[in-house]
């Protein structure tokens, strides 16, 4: 079959503006018609996935992420200053609930793109998810900073504060065990003999008794001697 990438095109636009007007299913097949055009159009693979995604059909929507990683990755390799390619295999990751690799793609995408408040928000929801609550909450801190009126950075950059303080207090409470378990250690060894182990009970004995006098000790008698007649 010949690829109609620009028919395919036409068909991915079309596809976006369903999505976006929530008409989930018409979306799914106009994406669909748009990867049967063209198989490597990874963002086709992608919005498709999404679709699926919103209709709660999950494996069609993972192995749709997983054509779409694979999509972005070879395109990269030949545009790797594509900010909205980095961007939306960040989203494609985040669809495979592989926020480690999303949070990557999405510091390429800013790298590329500084001034989008969507780029920034996500990688703070990937940080978020990764418990990285500081990065998370520079995020959100930039993506509001961009865009003020972005209401959902401003939540989740509360959130991220929580998170900040929860770490913070679990470590301290992590110390002070710590603390305290060394300073036990250290009396129960200065209560110790170094190298040698516990003593062993002496067997108990009677008393003996003890005369009241010093014993007596017996003489020898004196030898007299015999009288000269």
């Amino acid at each position: 079959m010949a690829v109609d990438r620009s028919q395919a095109r036409v068909f991915l636009d079309k596809g976006k503006e369903l999505y976006r007007t929530d008409h989930d299913s018409e979306a799914a097949e106009a994406f669909q018609q748009a990867v049967n055009l063209d198989p490597d159009l990874a963002e086709g693979h992608f919005r498709l996935g999404l679709a699926y995604d919103a209709l709660n059909k999950q494996q069609e929507a993972e192995s749709e992420y997983k054509k779409a990683v694979d999509g972005y990755k070879k395109y990269l390799a030949d545009n790797p200053k594509d900010a909205e390619a980095h961007y939306n295999l960040g989203q494609t990751y985040a669809g495979l609930h592989l926020y480690s690799e999303a949070a990557r793609e999405y510091r390429q995408a800013t790298k590329f793109k500084t001034d989008d408040a969507d780029i920034y928000y996500d990688l703070g929801t990937a940080l978020t998810k990764l418990a990285q609550y500081d990065e998370a909450a520079a995020a959100f801190s930039r993506s509001l900073e961009i865009d003020p009126e972005n209401y959902r950075a401003q939540d989740a950059l509360e959130e991220a504060r929580e998170g900040v303080k929860r770490i913070t207090a679990g470590k301290k409470h992590q110390e002070e065990l710590l603390k305290k378990q060394k300073e036990d250690e250290l009396i129960k060894a200065e209560g110790e003999t170094p190298g040698s182990g516990p003593s062993k009970p002496e067997p108990s004995k009677s008393p003996t008794p003890r005369s009241s006098k010093s014993p007596t000790l017996k003489k020898k008698p004196l030898q007299t001697r015999p009288e000269e007649k």
